[in-house]
Formats: structure tokens, sequence, C-alpha cells
């Protein structure tokens, strides 16, 4: 009996849900034939519009920083059939306002009376808003605010698994849409991917340099029982940082609601007698346009008003001297400069150049980021005379070519009239280096544009270099440099067969240098076995050089746990070269520190092999170094030096210090520095260090006894190589500079204003305002040096000193014709860096290297605006900010071998 009353309960448990459930389907369905607005009749709604700027730390004192915008909207039906409906809607007793200065409970409201008195139409189809029908003398902000209130209309009562169910146009353009029943009255519309929240102009193809926005909209709706709207409340987020630096931006919210407030007094509006809604529509049109529910970019937020480049320019005067060079003050009036310049047309740029000689440098670095004709047809028509062309301009217009070369988007017609230059003969001997800076920019120029393969420009541009390569001589490295600003896959296997077949150690190392720079997805299978018998030396005998780049390469492409336990083995192999097994040891104990699944790896791999897992193999016996080292973490930019130092008979051979920018797993190169030199053993040295005289085998670097005394420079500014600076190329250059003492002071080899960050995008509010965002980044470089040196007491000091002073500046606007807020951001830093190296070859080879960064400064300033506009009384409300971070200054460790030679040289 009680199993049965259980039983009984059960099912009267059951039978009450279903009922529940059947009367919530009951209701939704019913819901769903009734209109949001009632057929033939008129209803009052108020309509609420806020947008606010928030701070991204949920820490930071919340200060309030947002408008309203107010209006009473009387909605009539006009005209109805079935499903499909025609509303009348007219606006009336509209108010703009915000938060006083001092007091957030007083507030600032000014009236609005501008808005005309004409209505605006909404044609329904289906029970979904379609069109909009608005007088043609509306604004863009005014037309974006009534599609706003149009997409609030648009709601269906199931979501269906088809992609068009799923997928709706409103406002915000096509989004992802995806509905939640709360109740049979209460019902929640969550919107992502919408197609005008990422409207750019302007983006960095750099992960690391570009922008990270996190966006989403819940509109939630009540409804009565048969189906007619009493609120739509939509509530949209938008969080925009940097991407190396999530705490620096951006959080933008805004609310829009439509509250019912009460029934018309007219119990049914006038009607519009027309037999379809077409013809109601049509009959419409003698004052009136049909619109489309997604809105268009109002553009008037991101106009610059009153403002001439020149005139900035001319207050940014003291800025720009050349003691700035290397501090943030120049990049951040550089970084400001530019919007200005990017709207400037050629003739006021001349006159510009023509006005300003002395700072003739920093305009070129300007013109260079710009990136338009006008700027470009300026810069060549202002210093380009053919064979008349002096030093100084040549000099220049390498200048601009360098700062070009950093662009991301560069008109099409630069590229063309720089290709074209290059198929013209040399106007002049003393224009070669020119020809060859071109040809890098060119090349450059080319990866950022992001052409389809079958572009023809490409196509012509690829084929000259290539052409190029195959018919330069053996001292011409140009082709193969451009082919590595290029980086096209389809000329790897060019590059390859050159550093194979080469037949002097030049060729080979600049072929695999330019091969190193690919992203390793680029390379198959047959390309890794290949620079695996390159490194391994299966075929013939590679310089040192080649071998450590065809390692850098084919490590790169994730090894294999046997791939890398032949690198092992190769450690306890019988190859002589000492500073080579350093440079293998020392590359992957970095790559495991930095990679979690490699350590798991090498450290297994070790683990098996007894007799490569000892002191004798594994202790240090060269100078080379492989290192990277933190140069700044948050609440700073996440910034790190990687470190390589080939070295040769105790004497450097190729080294470089690359400095990347790290956000997430991205990392961007923002500089790099290299250093080579070949035949300065036979000064210095004293035969092989690594040698025991006895082995018939030579090294590797003794290929070629007749090798050049030379040395010289590389420099890479944002993955874009330079062309390098030659230091002194024999024997008699050399011993000029030592018996004059040239360098002796610091010398600049490099002094220029680059450009960093360049994005710019819109977002079109749920609101109907328009979002514009720009983030311009700007990175001032001052790098010198000086060189010590004693035949007589041999010995010799270096000291190379790079100075960076980088700017951020981000300025974000929002808002419409009567409202909008404003932010200002920005970021200065001014890191330093220092490498002092000493050598003593009085007795044997010394060689002390010391690393070292003075403490530096992050100083982030923030200011948020508030503007009423175009209404009687204007008001605007300004809330400044101010926050630095210092990090302290400190000496890297090297490794322990250059910490003994210190103290060697030292003692």
């Amino acid at each position: 009996m009680q199993i049965r009353r259980q039983m009984s309960s059960n099912n009267n448990n059951i039978s009450s849900t279903t009922f529940w459930l059947l009367l919530l389907l009951v209701t939704c369905l019913a819901a769903a034939s009734a209109s949001l607005i009632p057929a033939r009749s008129q209803q009052h709604f108020e309509l609420l519009s806020k947008v606010s700027l928030e701070p991204l730390n949920a820490l930071q004192p919340e200060e309030d920083v947002s408008y309203s915008f107010r209006t009473n909207l009387k909605v009539n039906s006009v005209w109805s059939r079935a499903e499909d409906q025609l509303l009348e809607i007219y606006f009336s007793e509209s108010s703009v306002s915000t938060a006083g200065k001092t007091n957030k409970a007083q507030l600032k409201q000014r009236q609005i009376d501008s808005l005309p008195d004409r209505p605006f139409y909404i044609a329904l189809v289906k029970g979904q808003p379609q069109q909009l029908i608005a007088h043609t003398s509306r604004d863009q902000s005014l037309l974006n605010l009534e599609r706003a209130i149009a997409s609030l209309l648009q709601l269906r009562y199931s979501s269906s698994s088809s992609d068009n169910a799923n997928n709706e146009l409103d406002v915000s353009g096509h989004c992802r849409v995806r509905y939640q029943m709360k109740s049979s009255t209460r019902i929640e519309k969550t919107k992502s991917d919408c197609a005008l929240w990422d409207l750019r102009v302007n983006y960095h193809p750099e992960p690391a340099l570009c922008i990270d926005q996190h966006s989403e909209e819940r509109i939630n709706y009540e409804l009565t029982p048969d189906g007619a709207l009493l609120r739509a409340n939509s509530l949209e987020t938008h969080r925009l940082t940097l991407a190396a630096k999530p705490d620096a931006g951006s959080l933008v919210r805004s609310e829009l609601r439509l509250q019912h407030v009460a029934l018309g007094e007219e119990e049914e509006p006038q009607q519009l007698e027309q037999p379809t809604l077409q013809a109601a529509i049509d009959s419409l049109l003698e004052w009136y346009r049909v619109f489309d529910l997604e809105a268009d970019v109002d553009s008037v937020i991101s106009e610059l008003k009153g403002q001439t480049l020149r005139e900035q320019f001319e207050r940014s005067v003291d800025q720009l001297q050349l003691e700035h060079i290397g501090k943030s003050s120049l990049a951040l009036a550089y970084a400001q400069l530019l919007p200005l310049a990017r709207l400037t047309k050629q003739l006021q740029f001349e006159e510009l150049l023509q006005s300003q000689p002395k700072l003739a440098a920093q305009l070129m670095d300007l013109l260079g980021a710009v990136q338009t004709g006008e700027a470009h047809n300026a810069s060549f028509g202002h210093f380009y005379k053919g064979a008349e062309t002096t030093p100084e301009s040549l000099e220049l217009l390498e200048k601009y070519l360098q700062s070009l070369a950093v662009g991301t988007h560069p008109d099409r017609s630069i590229l063309e009239h720089l290709f074209d230059w290059l198929q013209q003969p040399l106007a002049h001997n003393k224009q070669a280096s020119l020809r060859d800076s071109v040809l890098q920019t060119l090349a450059t120029l080319t990866r950022h544009s992001g052409f389809d393969l079958n572009d023809s420009l490409l196509q012509q541009i690829r084929n000259h270099l290539l052409e190029g390569l195959a018919n330069s001589n053996e001292d011409d490295t140009r082709y193969i440099r451009a082919l590595q600003n290029l980086r096209d896959p389809q000329t790897i296997d060019a590059l390859l067969q050159k550093a194979m077949i080469a037949t002097h150690p030049k060729l080979s190392v600049a072929s695999l240098q330019a091969l190193k720079s690919f992203p390793a997805q680029s390379f198959s299978t047959s390309h890794r076995q290949l620079l695996e018998s390159i490194f391994y030396q299966r075929l013939q005998r590679f310089d040192s050089s080649a071998r450590t780049l065809a390692l850098d390469i084919f490590v790169g492409m994730r090894p294999s746990d046997e791939q890398l336990v032949q690198l092992l083995d190769y450690l306890a192999s019988t190859d002589r070269q000492f500073e080579m097994k350093s440079y293998v040891l020392q590359k992957l104990r970095m790559l495991a520190d930095i990679c979690p699944r490699f350590r798991g790896m090498f450290k297994s791999a070790l683990g098996r092999r007894a007799h490569i897992n000892n002191y004798n193999v594994l202790a240090q016996k060269g100078l080379t170094t492989v290192l990277t080292r933190q140069l700044s973490r948050w609440p700073a930019f996440n910034e790190s030096l990687l470190s390589i130092q080939e070295v040769n008979q105790g004497i450097l051979k190729r080294g470089s210090v690359e400095f990347l920018l790290h956000a997430g797993r991205a990392e961007a190169s923002s500089f790099k520095l290299g250093i080579y030199t070949a035949g300065l053993g036979a000064i210095v040295g004293d035969g092989d260090a690594d040698g025991d005289g006895n082995d018939q085998i030579p090294p590797d670097d003794e290929l070629d006894s007749e090798e050049t005394v030379t040395a010289g420079m590389e420099i890479s500014v944002q993955g874009a190589q330079l062309r390098p600076l030659v230091f002194f190329n024999g024997q008699t250059e050399l011993m000029g500079h030592v018996w004059g003492g040239t360098a002796s002071e610091p010398t600049p080899a490099y002094q220029a204003t680059t450009l960093a960050h360049d994005h710019e995008h819109y977002i079109v509010l749920a609101s109907g305002a328009t979002l514009h965002w720009r983030v311009l980044g700007a990175r001032s470089v001052d790098l010198n040096g000086k060189v010590g040196f004693s035949l007589w007491n041999r010995n010799a000091q270096t000291e190379i000193q790079q100075n960076t002073g980088s700017a951020v500046v981000s300025h974000l606007a929002v808002g419409f014709t009567y409202a909008k807020l404003v932010q200002d951001l920005t970021l200065r830093h001014e890191p330093k860096l220092s490498l002092q190296a000493d050598l003593d070859f009085y007795s044997g080879i010394k060689l002390c290297m010391q690393l070292q960064r003075p403490e530096q400064q992050l100083t982030q300033s923030n200011t948020r605006s508030v503007y009423l506009q175009s209404v009687e009384k204007t008001y605007a409300k300004h809330l400044r900010s101010t926050w630095t971070h210092k990090t302290a200054g400190c000496t890297f460790v090297l490794n322990q071998k250059n910490n003994e030679m210190c103290n060697l040289i030292f003692s």
C-alpha cells in the first residue's frame, strides 16, 4: 500500500511538471503569434541610452565618466496585415546628461531642441524589423540611433540549429545570436562576433604589437502574457587593450533600455490605407528614404578639426631636436604628429621640408611612417635629383626608406614606384647604397602588404629578386638579404641551393641567415634533411656560422626524440670544434628553459645517455654564448633579450643582441644588432685555440686561409633587415682606424625614430553610437659605440650603448551628435642597455663581456573626458591620472667561463 502511494505521488509530480511545460509552450506559441507592438495601437515608451568609460582594473577608483541620452517615444502602428507591420515613431522631450565634476549626484543635463519633429518608420516582415524609413536630412548619428531602436524589436522565440537561425542582421551588422527562455514572459538574447564590432582601418600583422578585444552584448526582454513589449534592456561591453600590456586600454559599457510607459490616448492611430506593406512604404518616399538595419560609421567621431601638420610640428620643434633622439619625448611627439601627417598633401609636405632643413632627418622618419603616396612623392621629389643628388640628400633618402620599411600598410603606388625605380640604370656609382636600400625596403613592404599569391606585382618583384640572386657575384649579398625581407615560401629552395653550392662562406652564411627569418612551418621534411646535412657536414665542410644557423632552423622545427638524441651524441663526437659544441649545448639548454615540453624531452634523453651526461662532455670548453635574459616584466612591458656570441680563436666572429616584445605566446622582434668579423685571428690570435696541433683536419674557419680582414654591423628593425654597415674591409683600413684612433669617443652607429604600434578601427554600438580607437607607438633609438685598441699593450676595449625612448599613444572616442566620451592614454618608457667587452691578447686570449641595464621607469598617463555638445550650453569634464613603475638596474650573468675570464683580466 505504501509503495502504491509513492508511485501515485511520483505520477502526480510528473503530471504536474508536464502540465507546466505544456503551459509554457502554449504561452510561448501564443506570444509568437502576437506583435511586440499591438496592431492599430499607440504606445508610449521611454528610451535611455547610456555609454560609460570604466577602469580596466576593478581595484582602481571608479569615477563616473559617462553620458546618458533620454527621450520619449510615441509609437503608432499605422499599417498591419497578419505578421507584417509598419510603425511610426516620434521623438519628444529629449535630453542629454552627465555627472558633475565633484559630485556624482549633481547632474549636468541639457535639453535637445534640434531633433526634428518628423517621425521615422520601421517596417516589420513576419514580426521582424527589416527596413528603416527615415527622412533624407537626418544626420548619420541620428540615423544609427533609429536603427538601434528598430534592432531592439528583433526577437525570435525559438532558436533553430540551422546557420540562418543562428545569425541575425541588426544595427551591429551580422551577429551570432543565441536565445534563452527564462520564463513565459522573459527572454535573454546573447550576441557575439558582430561584423561592426571590428571595422579595421589599420592593424599590425605582429600579434605582440596588435590589440586584444573582447566584446559581448546581452539583451533581456520582458513581455506581457499576450506577447506585447514591456521592457527591452541591452547591456554591451567592449574591452580593448594592448596585447603586450593587458592593463593598458579602455573598457566601454553601453546600455540601451526601452521601457513601456503607457498606452496612447488615441484608441487607433490614423492608418495608411494601402493594400500591401511595400505600397505603404512607397507612399512615404517623396520625403523619405529606405535604409537597411545595419549601421554606417559616423566618421565625425574621428575628425581632426582645426589643425594642420605644420602648426603641430612647429609646436613640437623642441622635442624633435637631435639631443632628444633615444628619448621618449621625441617618440611621443612623433606618434602625436602621425594622424595629421596621414591627411597631409604633397605640397604641404614639400613646404614643411623647405622650411625645416635642420630637422630634415626627423622629418624623413616621420614621412616614412606616414606610408601614403603624398608623403612618398614629396620625399623623393624633394631630395632625389638623379645624378645631381648630393651625398646629404642620398643619406636622407636612405633614412626615409629605413623608416618606410617598418610600415605595415603602404600605398600600392609606393611599391610600384620603387620597383620602377629599380628598373632604371644607376644614375651614379655613388648611389649604389641607395639602390640597396630601395631593394630591401621594397622586399619588406611587399611582405607587409599581404598580396594574393597571384598578384602581378608580387610575381614581378619575386622574379626580379630571384634573377638577381642567380646573377649576383660572390661578394653580392643584396638579393639574399632582400629575399630575407620578402620571406616568400616559394624562394626557400633557391636560398637553400645557394647555401649548399656557394663557393664563398659569406654567401652560405647570408643564405642561411635569410632562411632563419622564415616561420618554422614554412619548411618541409626535405628541407630539414638538407639543413641537417649542413650542420653535420655530411656532404662537405661548412663555415661554423653556417652550421649554427642551420642548427637554429631545424631545432626550431620541433625536433623529435630521435633527432634530439642525435644532437646529444654529437656532443661526444670527435669533432674538435669546441665552440660549436658549446653553441649546441647552450642552445638546447636555453630551449629547455623556455619550453616545458622540450625540457622533458631533454632531461629524458640525457638520463638515458651516461656517456654524455657527465662533466667531461657537458662542461663548457668554449667562449661561445647563447642566452636569453628578461629585461622587464609586468607591470612594465614584458621584454626579453636574446644574445648569441659566436667566438672563434678567442675573438668574436659573429654576434647578435635581439630585443623581443612578448604578448602571451606571441613575440615580436623590436630591434636586432649584429656584429660580424673575419680574419682578425691573424692580427690578435696565435693559432687555433681549440686545436692541439696534431689534428690533420683543419678547423671549419681555416678553410680559406686567405680570408680578408673585415668587420661590420647588421641592424634589423622590427624584422626589416637594413643595409649593413661596413667598419673596415682589409688590413690597411683596419690599421688606419687603429693609428687614427677612429671611434675612440662615442660615435653614432644608428639614430632613428620608427613606427611600432599602428592600429585603428571602429565599433558601432548597439545604441547606434560610433566608437573610434587609434593606437600609435614609436621607438626612438640612439645606438652608439666606441673602440679602444692598443697594439703595444695588446688589448682592446669596446663599449656599445643603446638608448631607446618608446611611447604608445591610445586615443578612443565614442558618442553621437549630442555627447562624446574621449580617453587619451599615453605610455612612456626609456629602456637602456650597454655592452662592454675587454679583450686581452698579450699572453693567450682572454675576453670579458659585461651586459648591463640601468634603472628604468614606465610612466602611464590617462585622461578621460566627457563632452555635451550641439546643445545650447556645452559642457566638458576631464579626469586625469598618472601612474609610474620603476625597474631596478642590473648586470646580467652570462656564463661561468665569462666570469673566469673577467676575473683573470681585472685581477
